[in-house]
Order: C-alpha cells, then sequence, then structure tokens
C-alpha cells in the first residue's frame, strides 16, 4: 500500500541487531527488484492469519512486534530464507533462549550473573 516505505527493527522479543540484519537485507534485495513482494492480496491473507493466530492464543494486538510468542526463531528463518540465506545458528538460539531464562530467573542482576 506503501511501496516506498519501509521498516527496520520493530519487533522485540528477539536478538535485535541480527533482526535488523536480516530485514536490511531483505529490504535491500526487494528495492533492488533481486526480490519479490508477494501480492498485495497474499499479504493481506497473511495478516489476518496471523491476527486470528494471535486472537487464538489470547494476545492483544497490540503486541503484534513482539517475536517472542509462539516460536521466537520463525519470523527470522523465513526472512533469512526469503533472502537465500540459511537459518539461524542453533547456537544463537540457544544463547538467545539461555538469555530469557536467565532475565526470568534474575530480573535485577541477569546481567551480572
Amino acid at each position: 500500500m506503501a511501496p516506498h516505505v519501509s521498516f527496520i527493527g520493530l519487533p522485540f522479543r528477539t536478538i535485535p541487531f541480527l533482526v535488523f540484519q536480516l530485514q536490511s537485507k531483505w529490504v535491500a534485495g526487494v528495492l533492488s527488484g533481486r526480490l519479490e513482494l508477494p501480492s498485495q492480496e497474499a499479504m493481506m491473507r497473511d495478516v489476518d492469519a496471523f491476527y486470528s493466530d494471535m486472537e487464538a492464543r489470547g494476545c492483544a494486538k497490540r503486541r503484534t512486534h513482539d517475536l517472542g510468542q509462539g516460536n521466537p526463531f520463525e519470523y527470522e528463518d523465513w526472512v533469512a530464507e526469503q533472502c537465500g540465506l540459511g537459518r539461524m545458528e542453533g547456537w544463537r538460539k540457544g544463547m538467545f533462549v539461555a538469555t530469557c531464562k536467565n532475565l526470568a530467573d534474575r530480573p535485577d542482576s541477569y546481567r551480572d550473573e
């Protein structure tokens, strides 16, 4: 609907700089013509399906950019595949999961321990 507008870095509860890098590569590929966007109808179907899934899980629409719901690496792997890159390495996923657990277990000191 706005073909010359791109947003990088809106997601949260993810590995931020990896997401920024993947999104930047994807947007550059689309703008250069190397990658093609799905049709507007296909994108709208994906949006509708995404919001239906969120509603079924009891998630508010305001949490649209929260990538920590469900499979936290699904989005990153999808963008990487769109760019012709491999899925995120297992060690990155493991570090992210361990950091989230450390944050949940020690919210006041997780950076120090």
